[in-house]
């Protein structure tokens, strides 16, 4: 696979949850064993690992179809919505991503076998939208490097249900129990499910204690192991793939008692009002598809409705 090497913008320096990892975490902590999962896990396992070649020989086709849609955009997560309108279409958060200035030269990488990597640039923002957490913006690749995005596209399925026990699972560059260059990691254990009722959301304040978002955000609640640097990650149902929302935050540093099987089985079956404080949270699709819609005279942005069911 063809390599292109760009020059890499600065983090953003907004204030918002699970932002560019290198303004919330010292790099010298990274040097070591890394940011303490302590205070991400939930559930008795932490269920991250690495996305090597021999995790994804063995992985099921849905699974491999989302890690290859997504690419680390900056110190965050992104993912690939393919070619809409003559343009390559990535997804982020707006706390990424939420102006021209937080684009400027942003690096966005891809990787592949062996190590192998793919990059480009974040060209412009196509728009941006605060209470549902969601940017789309435009990737540039080189000549030689587009034809290596054929076939890792996805799409989001804006007609999605969001099911109360629909197992999850995502992929992203959280930073959690990783050192500071591999932090690529997956996730599908027990509790990567969603805990929020039907088709519940709710619009409302950051839950992290430690690098809160400004204002209020349409949201679900699930039970998947996230951290600093998965912001902006497809969250996806495990059963078919279909990408139901996008990673926005979650409450950090978790209590203890996330941690206990009791516990979680209890609120889990109780819709108790913990499942809205304690766990992770993403926007739902249909949220999204709410608010662009408001500008689908934008024909990338009508593309991408039309190619999710949206619109």
């Amino acid at each position: 696979m063809a390599l292109l090497t760009v020059a890499c913008g600065g983090g953003s320096k907004q204030g918002s949850s699970l932002r560019d990892f290198r303004d919330v975490v010292k790099l010298d902590l990274l040097e070591g064993a890394g940011y303490p999962i302590a205070n991400y896990q939930i559930g008795p396992e932490w269920g991250r690992f690495d996305i090597t070649d021999e995790v994804m020989g063995r992985a099921a086709p849905e699974f491999q179809k989302l890690v290859g849609s997504t690419a680390s955009v900056g110190g965050a997560t992104g993912f690939y919505l393919g070619v809409h309108n003559g343009i390559h279409v990535m997804a982020t958060n707006n706390h990424v991503i939420k102006d021209s200035s937080g684009c400027a030269l942003k690096m966005v990488t891809f990787q592949g076998k062996a190590g192998q990597i793919l990059e480009g640039i974040c060209r412009r923002v196509i728009g941006t939208w605060k209470d549902v957490d969601f940017t789309l913006f435009e990737a540039g690749f080189s000549t030689a490097n587009a034809p290596h995005l054929v076939g890792r596209e996805s799409k989001i399925r804006f007609d999605a249900p969001i099911q109360k026990g629909h197992e999850l699972m995502m992929a992203g560059f959280g930073v959690a129990g990783s050192d500071r260059y591999h932090h690529f990691r997956g996730t599908y254990d027990s509790d990567c499910k969603v805990y929020s009722k039907d088709d519940e959301f709710r619009f409302m304040s950051d839950p992290d204690q430690v690098n809160p978002g400004e204002g209020k955000v349409w949201l679900f609640a699930l039970g998947c192991d996230i951290s600093h640097g998965d912001s902006g990650s497809a969250i996806a149902a495990r059963d078919n793939g279909d990408l139901i929302g996008i990673i926005s935050t979650g409450r950090i540093p978790k209590n203890v008692k996330v941690r206990e099987t009791g516990y979680l089985d209890r609120i889990y079956a109780d819709s108790a009002e913990d499942v809205w404080g304690e766990l992770s949270y993403a926007v739902p699709a249909a949220k999204i598809a709410e608010y662009m819609r408001q500008q689908a005279s934008d024909p990338v942005i009508a593309s991408v409705l039309r190619a999710g069911n949206g619109l």
